[in-house]
Formats: C-alpha cells, sequence, structure tokens
C-alpha cells in the first residue's frame, strides 16, 4: 500500500468513528484482532468501546486532526477533541464543563487494514479540566 493509499485509510477511519460514532470505515479497515498499545486491549470490538464510552462521557465530542504525516506503513495524527461532560466519565458524575485536550496517534497499517494502534494523550489536562487534579502553581 502507498504512504498516501494509508492516509486514507486512517483519516476515514478516525473523524468518522469519534464524531459521528460512524464504525463503518472502522469495520472495512481496521483489522478485527487489532492491538491497541494505548491500553493493551485487543479487537475492534474494545476500540469501539473506547469511542463509545468517550461519546457518552462527551456527546457531541468533536476530534479534529491538526496535523498528518506518514512514512512506510505508518500513519501519525496529532488532534485536538473537545466535548462537554455531560455523562459519567471513569467513575465521576457529569460537570458540565466544557473539555479541550490533545493527543498523537501513530497507526501502523498492513494489507489495508489498521493492526496497530498507539496513543499519547493529555490525561492529566483532562483530569485538571475536570477538577480532579489541581492546575499547577500559577496557572488560572
Amino acid at each position: 500500500m502507498s504512504v498516501e493509499e494509508n492516509k486514507r485509510i486512517a483519516i476515514a477511519v478516525f473523524p468518522a468513528a469519534w464524531n459521528q460514532g460512524d464504525f463503518g470505515p472502522a469495520e472495512k479497515y481496521i483489522h478485527p484482532d487489532v492491538i491497541d498499545h494505548f491500553d493493551n486491549s485487543q479487537g475492534i470490538e474494545a476500540f469501539k468501546g473506547v469511542i463509545n464510552g468517550f461519546r457518552a462521557a462527551f456527546p457531541g465530542l468533536q476530534l479534529t486532526v491538526l496535523h498528518e504525516i506518514a512514512e512506510d506503513d505508518l500513519v501519525v495524527h496529532h488532534w485536538s477533541m473537545t466535548g462537554t461532560h455531560n455523562g459519567p466519565f471513569q467513575g465521576l458524575p457529569p460537570t458540565g464543563k466544557t473539555l479541550t485536550w490533545t493527543g498523537i496517534t501513530i497507526v501502523r497499517i498492513a494489507d489495508g487494514q489498521i493492526v496497530e494502534r498507539w496513543a499519547n494523550v493529555d490525561v492529566l489536562g483532562i483530569l485538571q479540566q475536570l477538577g480532579v487534579v489541581p492546575p499547577p502553581p500559577g496557572a488560572e
């Protein structure tokens, strides 16, 4: 597969799943036994579960891909997400706060399907915005 084709696959999957809850592209382009190194899960159902959990906690969640870099069989997305905390999240009751956080996701594509995913998410930023963790000294 070409680098351009790999980029097309990655951009088809992630915004559709996160923004609309549309898993059609994911069903087509994610291997059923995909390995997710972020949470050590395996399988497309685990992938769907993570997204559905966030979408339930942050209805109207929006993913924006800020940068895309690809080389060989890897595609990297630097992204931002925004959502309002209107549902339970990680045991926290809804706060009504609108949050924005960033992250980087790397996927490996083989034979036209995503077979591995790595992610780095600003979890500290999420927890600070929810008020679970205090902001750093001097931050407003």
